[in-house]
């Protein structure tokens, strides 16, 4: 009786586990009211093929992405869009071959209504 709970829970867990291309939170950072810039740093080596950028409690405009990658190459992405609590960038595809990622550096402005507000962006990578 043990051995097919277990063989059950087995195939449940296996059932349910996350698909192959689930996206990875590389990092995340708190946006304020006044044009920032900031940066988020990988440490060591993982390569991804796809980003996307992700807004939580206020809006935010963001103007401008550059992706460097740990090769010395970059890539600037246009984003140049508002993105609503909830809503994320497209997925944006890293180009060339190594997508190591060093860093991303993000230009961006918490745009709700009033002072003092701040949002969450968080960038993911698959």
């Amino acid at each position: 009786m043990m051995i097919k709970m277990l063989v059950t829970a087995a195939l449940f867990a296996a059932a349910t586990a996350a698909p192959a291309a689930a996206w990875d939170l590389l990092g995340e950072r708190i946006v304020r009211d006044r044009m920032d810039r900031d940066a988020i740093v990988l440490e060591g080596h993982r390569r991804f093929t796809q980003i996307k950028i992700c807004v939580y409690r206020h809006p935010v405009r963001i103007y401008d992405v550059d992706v460097r990658f740990n090769n010395g190459g970059h890539q600037d992405v246009e984003v140049r869009a508002r993105i609503n609590p909830g809503g994320c960038t497209r997925n944006i595809d890293l180009k060339g071959d190594d997508r190591d990622i060093r860093s991303i550096n993000m230009l961006y402005e918490e745009t709700s209504w009033g002072r003092r507000k701040t949002a969450t962006v968080r960038v993911f990578g698959r």
